[in-house]
């Protein structure tokens, strides 16, 4: 009985020593899953989280919207709209190349084209002519770019991913003088001068 009792308690022993070395050794070959650390950017799978996931994807479609609203608006017979809208488009185009290069760096792709939702403002607004047309690009642009700021910079104060807070940052500055346009369109001829000079 003693006998057996030793041959039981060596193979326990035996089998403890080997699964302690069996784990040591994955640990060694680095094949333990570490998991990252609560709040930080990146998943496990080495993916942007949801949130800078899904705000990359929005400003695309911000940037998209813009362009497509400005260009619509550059037929506009107001020179300052002209101004306006020539302005948005450039800004917003080069805004979009950035964004696309960002993007590609964190294995995110962008959409192609505006919101349905934003299709449909873009549509009903490239319908109006003269003054009602400037009116509702004006609105359209005014609500836009506040609702953008803001998001711009709760996103520049929530992500974790350096390359993301700098590209929301550096947008911040452009879409405010945007949005000022947008306030005060009459500020654009001479907004137009300053750029050239």
């Amino acid at each position: 009985m003693k006998r057996i009792y030793l041959k039981t308690l060596c193979g326990t022993v035996i089998a403890a020593l080997a699964l302690a070395g069996i784990v040591r050794a994955a640990s060694d070959t680095g094949t333990v899953e570490k998991k990252p650390m609560p709040g930080t950017a990146m998943t496990e799978k080495g993916k942007l989280d949801r949130h800078d996931q899904a705000f990359l994807k929005k400003a695309a479609e911000i940037n998209l919207t813009e362009i497509a609203l400005g260009k619509a608006a550059e037929r506009s017979s107001d020179p300052n709209i002209k101004k306006m809208a020539e302005m948005i488009v450039k800004d917003h185009s080069e805004a979009n190349r950035n964004l696309e290069r960002l993007a590609a760096s964190k294995g995110v792709t962008l959409p192609s084209e505006p919101s349905a939702w934003d299709r449909h403002s873009i549509n009903s607004i490239e319908k109006e002519q003269g003054e009602k047309f400037n009116k509702e690009f004006l609105a359209f642009n005014l609500k836009g770019h506040e609702k953008a700021i803001s998001l711009f910079e709760k996103e520049s104060a929530r992500t974790q991913d350096p390359d993301i807070k700098a590209w929301a940052q550096k947008m911040v500055p452009s879409l405010k003088e945007h949005l000022a346009m947008a306030q005060k369109p009459e500020s654009v001829a001479e907004k137009h001068k300053q750029m050239k000079h």
